[in-house]
């Protein structure tokens, strides 16, 4: 899998006893995103539960998860030759 440039962000991450894959995905997605506002409009989400999904206090729901999962797989796709 490539390498993945991102913008400098303000994606908090979960200190290591509150590390989950939840929090992991969603850290990558907000990277992608350009930060946690952006990336709180894309899932439709309040930005201060956002952080709390980031900082690893609560899981997010499986749907919002899924779609945080989908932002970094569309990111991680190669990108086509032009023709």
């Amino acid at each position: 899998m490539e390498n993945i440039e991102v913008r400098a962000d303000n994606c908090p991450a979960a200190v290591p006893p509150q590390v989950t894959v939840y929090t992991r995905v969603l850290h990558r997605a907000c990277q992608i995103a350009g930060g946690v506002e952006p990336l709180a409009a894309r899932l439709r989400v309040p930005i201060a539960t956002l952080y709390r999904w980031l900082e690893g206090e609560n899981d997010p729901p499986v749907s919002v998860f899924l779609k945080a999962v989908d932002i970094v797989l569309i990111a991680a796709r190669p990108k086509k030759a032009p023709d």
